[in-house]
């Protein structure tokens, strides 16, 4: 194994004369955010060429060939990031390259692969998989004598990425107690933990997984690499479904240790990259600091030790944003989600939320009047770390009527059960308010005396207005033709608009 490491930590050194022929070394940047006790520096590695650092050893181990042996041309299969490192080797090289990429591939960066290497590349989509483009890629190779170069499993490829590593060392921020760092099939986390380990042997370095594609934990406990049977891609860039026999063997003897994020701390961890940075990583990018914040809260990270976390790409469709953010909210310490009892009575869902504590902010309500009594509210609670001791407080006496739903199919895809014929004379308005406390509150106050609420559809956007969709229930229709101007008026003291909405399709 010495041997291994050794050839390695000599390999990153040759590729320093290689990789910067395509980019320039990426910076540390300090961060800092509510809640980060210690000192943190992140790699940014999205400031590189392709918005990622695949570029580093797709580049090393193209440029390690001939041009005699780089005629037949390369192959080469990557969910992402490693195709736009093949892309922007080749077009340098002038060496025609073929990418397998999965069927579900993000088209960001499928459109990225095209710029960066223009005619020099070509693109055939297989599968829904990284492994069945893998098998594709493994095929051509074989028919055409073209050289198949690895996202991972490769020392030469490894060594490109290590001059990652090697700008954290010559960086002058260092000396680093910890250092977290993606794992996807293991080639990043090898040569940042054999590089950095050995510049400062009592530095640990931790590697991070997602919890539905933890392959290197696999490996750990099999004592060799081994298939997952299921690999969740919503961290695409780590989505491998078993890590190469060489990363296997150099993470296992140079990683301090592994840990599993979910894509939910995920998600917060790409929050918190843009709160302290200004930066949006792709989920992948952000597992480092999402490992970290996981050893903060469990109270690993002792006092005084200095942080490093590795950002290793930024390449995501926008629509992909939409979930993250709301994900992002579900955090153990500041969002949780519950489902609260509450009567049938008029006023009775207004009434539990004036009585929620000062400074808890809503994040989602979800409510629709069921055959069920009592009825069952779903709110997402913001709850600011100076307030968490008075919020257990207000939970702790309302116990009995509030179920932790955090994290619940039913709660993340808002599923919002409803009976319309337990409705008598419903009128559903699209209401918006100025998005702060107590502005929908008082519009609420001010008409529970009029009607009861039947739904109840409204989720924290991040606007400066807040927009939510209100069933309001008259005691006949008799009362709602009255009253609904009434309604209207009252509305205008209180939010932005009040617009009517057609009930058609919940009859």
């Amino acid at each position: 194994m010495e041997d291994l490491v050794s050839e390695l930590r000599r390999a990153i050194h040759l590729a320093r004369a290689r990789v910067y022929q395509v980019g320039e070394a990426t910076p540390l940047e300090r961060f800092e955010g509510e809640g980060v006790t210690h000192e943190i520096w992140v790699k940014r590695e999205d400031l590189g060429p392709i918005k990622a650092y695949k570029w580093r050893g797709a580049f090393n181990a193209m440029a390690s060939f001939s041009e005699e042996e780089l005629k037949a041309g390369v192959v080469a299969a990557s969910a992402g990031n490693h195709a736009q490192g093949i892309a922007l080797a080749a077009q340098k090289l002038g060496v025609k390259a073929t990418v397998y990429m999965p069927r579900p591939t993000p088209m960001v960066k499928r459109r990225a692969v095209m710029s960066h290497g223009g005619e020099m590349v070509s693109i055939c989509l297989v599968g829904d998989s990284f492994s069945e483009a893998q098998a594709a890629a493994l095929a051509d190779a074989e028919e055409t004598g073209a050289i198949f170069i690895p996202p991972y499993d490769s020392m030469e490829v490894m060594a490109g990425q290590g001059t990652l590593a090697d700008e954290i060392f010559t960086s002058g921020e260092g000396p680093f107690d910890r250092v977290y760092v993606a794992i996807g099939g293991g080639g990043l986390a090898s040569a940042v933990a054999t590089l950095l380990k050995g510049a400062w042997p009592g530095v640990k370095v931790i590697g991070v997984e997602g919890e539905g594609q933890a392959s290197m934990r696999a490996a750990f406990e099999a004592g060799e690499p081994v298939p997952l049977d299921y690999v969740d891609v919503f961290c695409d860039g780590t989505a491998v479904t078993e890590v190469g026999a060489l990363t296997y063997e150099i993470c296992r003897s140079q990683l301090d240790g592994i840990i599993t994020v979910s894509n939910q701390e995920v998600c917060a961890a790409i929050k918190r990259h843009w709160d302290g940075l200004r930066v949006i990583p792709e989920p992948s990018g952000a597992m480092s600091l999402a490992g970290y914040l996981q050893d903060q809260r469990g109270g690993l990270v002792e006092d005084g030790e200095k942080v490093l976390t590795i950002l290793c790409g930024a390449n995501m469709d926008f629509a992909k944003l939409v979930d993250i953010s709301k994900q992002a909210g579900i955090d153990s310490q500041h969002d949780r989600s519950w489902r609260f009892t509450v009567s049938e009575e008029k006023g009775s869902l207004v009434q539990l939320l004036v009585d929620l504590p000062d400074d808890v902010n809503i994040r989602d309500l979800q409510y629709g009047r069921t055959a069920e009594d009592p009825q069952g509210p779903v709110l997402t609670l913001d709850v600011p770390e100076r307030k968490n001791e008075v919020f257990l407080e207000w939970l702790a006496k309302n116990q009995s009527r509030a179920v932790d739903v955090t994290g619940e199919a039913a709660t993340r895809y808002r599923v919002i059960p409803f009976t319309p014929s337990l409705m008598t004379a419903p009128l559903f308005v699209e209401v918006e308010f100025p998005e702060r406390a107590g502005a929908l509150l008082g519009f609420m106050q001010v008409v529970s005396s009029v009607v009861s609420l039947c739904y109840f559809d409204y989720s924290y956007s991040g606007e400066r207005v807040g927009r939510a969709l209100l069933g309001l229930d008259f005691a006949s229709e008799e009362v709602l033709i009255e009253r609904r101007s009434e309604i209207f008026e009252q509305a205008g003291l209180t939010v932005r608009s009040v617009k009517e909405v057609s009930i058609d399709w919940f009859s």
